[in-house]
């Protein structure tokens, strides 16, 4: 059954992810540490949120689900803080953090941060597992291959990469971790229709972000952006 929900899920990834133009450019030596850099910005804004939505899904459901409420609180530690490891990457490419990561998200990750919100607080959280089956096969699926790219064929060095090296190697389990807790929900169609609406929407966003990091990427190599660069220049950092 386990292996049935990962790979039925996983098919709605397909026409956002794999298709992404960003893995074509990755593969063909066509992106910049510019795009590395508005990779490790725009997660930087999608991680920071992931145990605050957490934690109030775990008390929404405490009461009627302590099953879920124990998922979710397991979850939240295992990922509190890693938005420093965009931070540590971001340092050992050289460049200011504070000022990388200044300003607002762009559209993916707004998509994505509010929808998984929305869920904890106002719907139903079940639909949570749904996101964090996505982000998770993401990191599991892809991570660890990015990673070797950039340092072979980019020249990002090896301590600027632990976060995808570090998603890469703990995803899996939490991929399967998601998907036991999405087999408690099968019979319920409510709520496995939610979880379905939630995994099509975190990769419909996802790809989104990717979109977004290509633009944002093209933008400073354009420009020849770094956070050292003239006060002129960092106002067209995002959007």
């Amino acid at each position: 059954m386990i292996s049935e929900i990962i790979n039925d899920l996983k098919a709605h990834g397909k026409s956002y992810i794999d298709c992404n133009p960003i893995f074509a450019r990755l593969r063909g030596g066509d992106l910049t540490r510019s795009h590395y850099l508005a990779y490790l910005r725009e997660t930087y804004h999608l991680i920071t949120h992931t145990p605050k939505y957490l934690t109030i899904a775990a008390n929404r459901v405490a009461e009627n689900d302590a099953r879920l409420s124990a998922y979710f609180q397991k979850f939240c530690l295992e990922e509190t803080g890693h938005e420093q490891l965009c931070i540590k990457d971001i340092h050992a490419l050289g460049e200011n953090a504070d000022t990388i990561i200044s300003g607002h998200p762009n559209p993916g990750v707004w998509g994505i941060v509010t929808q998984c919100y929305f869920w904890a607080s106002q719907g139903n959280p079940v639909a949570l597992l749904g996101d964090a089956f996505a982000t998770e096969e993401l990191g599991a699926g892809k991570c660890l291959q990015v990673a070797k790219l950039l340092e072979t064929n980019y020249g990002i060095p090896h301590q600027a990469t632990s976060f995808l090296r570090v998603h890469g190697s703990e995803d899996k389990k939490h991929v399967e971790a998601a998907a036991k807790a999405i087999e408690w929900y099968v019979g319920d169609r409510d709520h496995y229709s939610d979880i379905v609406y939630a995994t099509q929407m975190t990769y419909r966003f996802y790809g989104k972000v990717f979109t977004d990091v290509l633009e944002l990427g093209d933008r400073w190599s354009k420009i020849g952006y770094t956070s050292h660069a003239s006060g002129e220049q960092r106002q067209v950092r995002q959007q």
